[in-house]
């Protein structure tokens, strides 16, 4: 097959050229290639499909049906390779668990579906992490304030496989009962909020371990500006930023709305534009949907009980490209970088997906920047916004 008069976006800047795909790859990337099925990309993007990392199925539920869900809404979205957050229920971090959710994966005809490891079990104890990480988990995934001896052994683990930790930054201890951001809108609504910098401290925290030992980790659902400060200064630190706490602040819940309940909660105005302003500056390592759908019941509550959840793959490349490209925040290449090439790398597929190179699997999007529509789900935080962007076509 051969993708021919598409904006091809690289790595070197998006370039008016033909992309030749045999066998499953990209064999070739050049003007005027030939090849039996010809698929016209004219006008349109033609970039590598998107990865995300530490996504969740419906309620949190790992079953046959919900990973099905998930796979064929994360291909239809041009998602390529998800890596399933270990926090589910069941819980991965066993043998008996990463084995059933790998024999559901197997059965899904979507978008590629992985997982990563609980680093410890629900009862306090540490997860058989070498044997895990041995089956096919792809990284380590832990909550910050976890005790200091345990996150050093689960260091060393991530050190010995050469893989990444992936941390849930938040103190506890601090948020207490908070259900929002602690601000002027949770003040005016009565609701308990929680600080910002009960992530932030943890992220401090975390960093001095990481340095100590010499271990990547990445910060998951990042969602303030001081945590991006941190990650800039540590080398260690990777920061994934989810797209709603750049583009939505906690007015989302106003009058009690659960759309825009989430966790991370989002931030106010102030937080929201400075994490806009540390992405402009590339200080924002790479980009999430944050997807953790819950049942329409789930979020018909009052809002102190209503669960947090988004269903934030519908509609994440064209809100991406309206909101961060064509309001000039970051260049194309520099979105597939944090949406693509970055996860790809920090999942370990680096050299597989994440790019339009040859010899890279054949995981392609065409993506449309001139179609317009607008997003008419109520149960949506984006409900009413105009959109610009359409996936045509999802290859490989």
């Amino acid at each position: 097959m051969v993708i021919k008069n598409g904006m091809v976006v690289t790595e070197n800047g998006i370039q008016n050229v033909d992309v030749l795909i045999e066998n499953g790859k990209i064999a070739k990337i050049a003007p005027n290639l030939s090849g039996e099925r010809v698929v016209d990309a004219k006008g349109r993007y033609v970039m590598p499909a998107l990865v995300d990392i530490g996504s969740r199925v419906l309620d949190g539920k790992i079953r046959a049906g919900t990973l099905k869900d998930l796979s064929k809404k994360a291909q239809r979205n041009g998602f390529a390779k998800v890596a399933l957050s270990a926090l589910c229920e069941p819980r991965i971090d066993s043998e008996v668990a990463l084995e059933f959710a790998k024999s559901q994966f197997s059965i899904c005809d979507g978008a590629d579906i992985c997982s990563l490891v609980a680093g410890i079990r629900e009862d306090g104890r540490l997860s058989d992490i070498s044997i895990l990480l041995k089956d096919g988990a792809m990284g380590i995934e832990f909550s910050s304030d976890t005790d200091g001896n345990m996150v050093r052994r689960m260091m060393e683990y991530a050190l010995m496989h050469d893989v990444r930790l992936f941390c849930h930054a938040d103190d506890t201890a601090l948020h207490g009962d908070g259900v929002m951001h602690e601000g002027k809108v949770s003040a005016r609504l009565g609701l308990s909020g929680v600080p910002a910098v009960a992530e932030s401290s943890q992220v401090a925290r975390i960093g001095e371990l990481a340095d100590f030992y010499g271990v990547n980790v990445v910060v998951l659902g990042a969602s303030t500006p001081q945590t991006l400060r941190i990650c800039q200064q540590n080398p260690w630190l990777h920061s994934q930023v989810s797209l709603h706490h750049l583009l939505l602040t906690d007015d989302a819940c106003d009058n009690y709305n659960t759309a825009g309940k989430i966790w991370p909660p989002l931030r106010d105005t102030l937080l929201r534009d400075l994490m806009q302003e540390s992405l402009a500056r590339g200080g924002v390592s790479m980009l999430t949907s944050l997807h953790t759908p819950v049942s329409r019941s789930a979020k018909d509550a009052v809002f102190a009980e209503a669960a947090y959840g988004i269903d934030g793959m519908e509609n994440f490349l064209p809100l991406c490209y309206t909101y961060l490209v064509e309001s000039g925040i970051v260049s194309m290449e520099k979105l597939i970088d944090l949406v693509a090439t970055k996860p790809a790398a920090a999942a370990g597929f680096k050299d597989r997906i994440g790019k339009i190179e040859i010899g890279y699997d054949a995981k392609i999007v065409i993506f449309d920047p001139a179609a317009k529509s607008c997003i008419e789900s109520e149960s949506s935080p984006y409900f009413g916004r105009a959109i610009y962007g359409k996936i045509e076509i999802v290859s490989g």
